[in-house]
């Protein structure tokens, strides 16, 4: 039951027919029992609407999916760390003023630790591969850079982190986000794969493999080995190609909705200043599993 007291929260992005955060957001609601309802704002024009009519309408926060990251962030007058070092958040709380603020790279890197905290190890000589330079990649490179700085203890990192895109200007832009660190580097796809042994985690950050997107993969598949752990933030299909080939050649996989869980745990804290139990978030993943099981 939703009264005049109910808080509105919800997504804003094009398109959004594939969207898991309502199951997430509205089920924490119910399990801590707080009057909220989070619904779905899709629109291909936000960046020319504004957020003014959502502000009308009373809503208190949004989750902001592609391709709205960067123009979000550029909405706000309260923006957190990682939003202003990277120019992107997949968040807007809506209250005295609009405050932008990234959870993807907090959830991604929660979901890297759960899975293997060695992964992200600072004085560990290996090194990390991530696919692509768009808003995902930011806000997930941004929180590895926190993780393995906050780690070293002030000491030098030894793991190394290389970034596979396209887009030649977007990575630039983010290593002199970052401040050019020694340990941050730019690679293709020929040294990639002649360096492969030298890996340990591949993050995919780009739509391809996902559900009615097509492309070319920016890694060949015979790249992997047991040796190496993917994580593919696509989580529709539950599994990509990507992943599919790689589970092949017996590498680790870290499953993607598991970023997109612990993003929205983030939000949801965020948007209630409640603290997320771990029962709810055992539920929350349970029925995230099987909405895209049943959609694969």
């Amino acid at each position: 039951m939703y009264s005049k007291h109910t808080e509105i929260f919800g997504i804003l992005g094009y398109p959004l027919g594939h969207t898991l955060s309502p199951w997430i957001h509205n089920t924490l609601f119910q399990l801590s029992g707080y009057d909220g309802v989070y619904l779905v704002f899709e629109n291909q024009r936000w960046n020319e609407i504004g957020l003014r009519p959502l502000i009308d309408l009373g809503v208190r926060g949004v989750s902001v999916t592609i391709p709205f990251k960067e123009w979000a962030y550029s909405q706000a007058n309260i923006v957190c760390k990682a939003s202003q070092t990277m120019g992107s958040s997949n968040t807007l709380l809506l209250r005295e003023g609009i405050e932008a603020v990234n959870t993807d790279g907090t959830g991604a890197v929660r979901s890297i630790l759960k899975a293997n905290a060695h992964l992200l190890d600072p004085h560990q000589e290996k090194q990390i591969l991530v696919l692509g330079s768009g808003g995902s990649a930011k806000g997930i490179l941004f929180a590895i850079a926190e993780s393995l700085q906050k780690n070293a203890n002030k000491g030098k990192i030894q793991r190394k982190v290389n970034i596979l895109a396209r887009n030649e200007v977007a990575t630039k832009e983010i290593l002199f986000s970052l401040g050019n660190p020694e340990w941050l580097g730019v690679t293709t796809k020929e040294t990639s794969m002649e360096e492969a042994e030298n890996y340990d985690l591949i993050i995919h950050t780009t739509p391809v493999g996902m559900k009615g997107f097509a492309g070319e993969p920016l890694l060949n598949f015979d790249f992997f080995t047991k040796k190496h752990t993917l994580f593919d933030i696509v989580y529709n299909p539950l599994e990509t190609e990507l992943v599919k080939q790689a589970k092949k050649k017996k590498a680790e996989i870290i499953p993607g909705y598991h970023m997109l869980l612990y993003q929205g745990i983030r939000q949801f804290e965020l948007f209630t200043n409640i603290q997320a139990k771990q029962k709810w978030i055992r539920k929350v993943e349970s029925i995230l599993f099987k909405q895209l099981k049943n959609r694969s």
